[in-house]
């Protein structure tokens, strides 16, 4: 894990980082059912004392309306339309399924990672400081210089090529562009850049060539100019 951001091994840590010190804060209090795995429950009762909303596009299920299947799974986790869900099962292995679908598929996630992966994923979703570029894969290498994989796996609902990054007070999610976004002669990746509320995004943004005022770039985003003085 790259220096500075060591945040990223435990949900509460990670959310301090991001979004301050408001998880000191008072909480009201949760009911869990003795059937709820303990990483879950924990995960309810520090998203709570976050003082801010954690999701923002997937979602996860209220502890009071969680209910197990006859086969064991306890589904948790929805897409934000409803077209995915993600289970839980007695060994806290993830598993997705689609809308339709009687048949649960493993994620290759634990239960502990896999809500680590999602709370970073909403964190750069909702974050009010970030920008999108477009880049060609031949200059993908040098835009991730200063970051580091996480070593999560797509979320069923995603690209299997998505993949989050680590930088030095950044977060980045890499994924294939929405279509409209083809480039004539190689692939383009879209790179979301994100950094903590309140922190300084200026140094990515120059780095990538984005306006100062942030927002989405075009295709033409080549190498980065420099090192992100971070």
């Amino acid at each position: 894990m790259l220096a500075g951001v060591g945040e990223l091994d435990d949900v509460r840590e990670f959310l301090r980082w991001w979004y301050g010190p408001g998880l000191d804060s008072p909480a009201g209090a949760l009911t869990a059912d003795a059937a709820v795995p303990p990483d879950l429950a924990q995960w309810h009762s520090v998203a709570a004392r976050a003082g801010v909303p954690v999701t923002f596009q997937d979602r996860p299920i209220a502890l009071t309306r969680l209910s197990p299947e006859p086969g064991g799974m306890l589904p948790f986790w929805a897409e934000n339309q409803n077209g995915h869900h993600w289970a839980v099962d007695s060994r806290n292995r993830v598993f997705a399924r689609e809308s339709g679908s009687e048949d649960w598929l493993p994620t290759g996630e634990d239960l502990r990672g896999f809500l680590l992966h999602c709370t970073i994923r909403e964190a750069i979703i909702g974050a009010p400081e970030k920008f999108t570029v477009f880049v060609p894969e031949s200059v993908l290498g040098d835009a991730l210089e200063s970051f580091e994989p996480l070593g999560f796996p797509a979320l069923a609902s995603e690209e299997p090529e998505t993949r989050l990054w680590a930088g030095a007070g950044a977060l980045a999610r890499v994924t294939l562009p929405p279509v409209g976004y083809e480039h004539p002669s190689e692939q383009l990746w879209m790179i979301t850049v994100a950094v903590p509320r309140g922190a300084d995004i200026q140094g990515y943004e120059a780095r990538f060539g984005v306006p100062s005022s942030g927002g989405v770039t075009g295709p033409a985003a080549g190498r980065p100019p420099e090192e992100p003085p971070f």
